[in-house]
């Protein structure tokens, strides 16, 4: 259909869409398009056409997915806390934005706005999506940082500054490797960006929600609390702070809940991007130090009937890699001294996302574990990686595993090998 939106007139566009500018000029979310550009809306993901100039759009979509709207649902104080922002940004501190809110109180969209107004306000502006369940910059179970060049619609459409590795949708089992990357992170931020806003998950009540927020506003001390609740659901979290960094705004009416199968389906449309063109390649256990994990971290000793073996430190007791299920009578010529035996049956490894990993720790590229090859002692790796894979000096552990083409596949407790 072709659509001529008047300046000044507002439209809403729910994906799946596309969107081409045949003249004029119009904004969505805070960036600017002109003719010959075009945007396409994933499903489940829904932008605000707002006219600029006179402007003629050719769509794409089904005729109830466009909705026409009285006035902008972009609230002006918005606007106002890009210039407020602006206003108090010192010369050569990072001005840190915390955003925080509940599931579906359209935390990325604000964050996408207020990134696409600071570029032109207060200069270098990154995002960093701390949601690894429903990542929208890099791979999900990761977290993502985006340096913008030039402002953007869809932060998927674009390949991360950097990634922190995970390994799985939640930091529930992983809070420490959570407030680790978001340390990590910050310290990037510090020496590359004028502002960051931080994007959470929607994590923020309970004994774990209230836990990981504090710890979270307790490392970045941000300069300004967006508190983005339809009430006074967060008002919990920011009680010890000054009123002057709190900063609250109510949750559009036109912000809508995504449903479980649709939040499935949007992660996994970034896992899949993520691995369309991957290639399988062996790395030496002997190349690569392992991390969170036991596999690789003690000393290798030779037992009947297993794949392999190794006495792990102090009270740890022994791991031990065996075919099948760990019998009475493949132990009964073991030493009597392993102490706890920690048994993983080969193959259930195949599919772990795993983190490739330079000699500093910095992360590589992600991969689908293979297979841990007992017979050469190789890793077997699916991944975009497209360096040199002597660079791959650490292979890091995650919880979630993926199909061959980025697709869920079920889950490993941490710690099981």
């Amino acid at each position: 259909m072709q659509l001529t939106l008047k300046k000044n007139e507002f439209y809403l566009l729910n994906g799946p869409a596309a969107v081409k500018i045949d003249s004029g000029a119009i904004e969505i979310i805070g960036a600017r398009l002109g003719s010959g550009e075009q945007v396409k809306v994933p499903v489940g993901k829904k932008i605000p056409l707002l006219g600029i100039e006179d402007s003629v759009l050719t769509i794409e979509a089904s005729e109830e997915a466009l909705t026409k709207m009285e006035a902008s649902s972009i609230p002006a104080e918005w606007d106002e806390l890009a210039d407020k922002i602006s206003s108090e940004k010192k010369q050569g501190s990072l001005y840190k934005i915390l955003v925080l809110g509940e599931v579906d109180t359209g935390k990325t969209f604000f964050s996408t706005y207020l990134a696409n107004k600071l570029l032109a306000k207060v200069g270098k502006t990154a995002i960093l999506d701390c949601d690894t369940g429903q990542s929208d910059i890099g791979c999900p179970g990761t977290f993502g940082m985006l340096l913008l060049a030039k402002p953007c619609i869809f932060l998927t459409e674009h390949e991360p500054t950097h990634m922190y590795f995970l390994g799985a949708h939640s930091p529930g089992l992983h809070f420490v490797t959570a407030l680790t990357g978001l340390v990590e992170m910050l310290g990037k931020a510090e020496k590359e960006a004028d502002a960051l806003i931080i994007d959470t998950t929607g994590w923020v009540q309970g004994d774990g929600g209230r836990a990981i927020k504090k710890a979270k506003l307790d490392m970045v001390k941000p300069d300004k609390v967006v508190l983005m609740q339809r009430g006074t659901e967060l008002e919990h979290l920011v009680r010890h702070l000054p009123a002057d960094r709190i900063v609250r705004l109510p949750v559009s009416k036109k912000a809508s809940a995504t449903s479980q199968m649709d939040r499935k389906e949007l992660r996994e449309l970034v896992s899949r991007r993520y691995f369309s063109a991957t290639k399988v390649f062996d790395i030496p256990f002997k190349q690569a130090f392992t991390d969170r994990c036991y596999f690789l971290t003690g000393d290798k000793i030779e037992l009947d009937g297993t794949l392999h073996a190794e006495r792990l430190s102090g009270w740890e007791g022994t791991l031990v890699v065996t075919s099948g299920p760990l019998l009475p009578e493949m132990m009964k010529d073991w030493p009597k001294d392993l102490g706890m035996i920690r048994n993983f049956i080969a193959g259930n490894e195949k599919g772990l996302m795993v983190a490739l990993l330079d000699a500093d720790q910095n992360m590589l590229a992600i991969a689908r574990l293979e297979e841990m090859d007992f017979l050469n002692n190789n890793f077997r790796l699916r991944s975009n990686y497209k360096g040199d894979t002597g660079r791959i000096k650490g292979i890091q552990f995650g919880s979630l595993k993926i199909s061959e083409t980025g697709n869920e596949a079920g889950f490993i407790e941490p710690g099981a090998f």
